[in-house]
């Protein structure tokens, strides 16, 4: 499997256990709406779109964004895998802080889809926070038993 498949393999896999932790948190009452769907929501809105959250369409619209982008995330992942730290832990905590931080602190602000994440409910930041870590311990376990497979040293199932 090439480098930028397999990184994309595993985003997209390890953005499903990131996706139960922000479900944890909304559940629990730490944040409304999901920074997922109202990103959504905004891009909708600037494409002039008048955007319904409960419809169908939009349920897998915003889903197939969220996947996507970490699918994408998995990609580059696995590009940098190199230059980061040995250990898998490691590199998927460093990895998921700089998805967090460049998304919520940079790029999405810079885009008008979500706001800077200074300014951002406190308990919401530690709910993303902590399902960027899931998210990026998870993309590195994944992403190393697909290249450890590749390379024959794990049985194929």
């Amino acid at each position: 499997m090439q480098t930028l498949v397999r990184g994309a393999v595993a985003g997209l896999a390890a953005t499903v256990p990131m996706t139960v932790v922000i479900g944890a948190g909304r559940a629990a009452g730490f944040l409304h709406t999901p920074p997922p769907v109202e990103i959504t929501e905004n891009v909708a809105e600037q494409a002039g779109e008048d955007p319904d959250r409960g419809s169908p369409a939009f349920q897998v619209g915003w889903l197939s964004a969220h996947l996507g982008y970490g699918a994408a995330c998995g990609a580059v992942y696995a590009l940098m895998r190199p230059r980061l730290p040995r250990s898998d832990i490691a590199a998927g905590l460093l990895f998921g802080g700089a998805v967090w931080s460049i998304s919520y602190m940079s790029l999405m602000p810079a885009l008008n889809l979500y706001p800077p994440a200074k300014v951002d409910s406190r308990w919401r930041q530690a709910v993303m926070i902590a399902a960027h870590a899931v998210f990026g311990t998870s993309l590195a376990s994944i992403d190393s038993r697909l290249l450890a497979n590749e390379e024959g040293d794990l049985p194929r199932r």
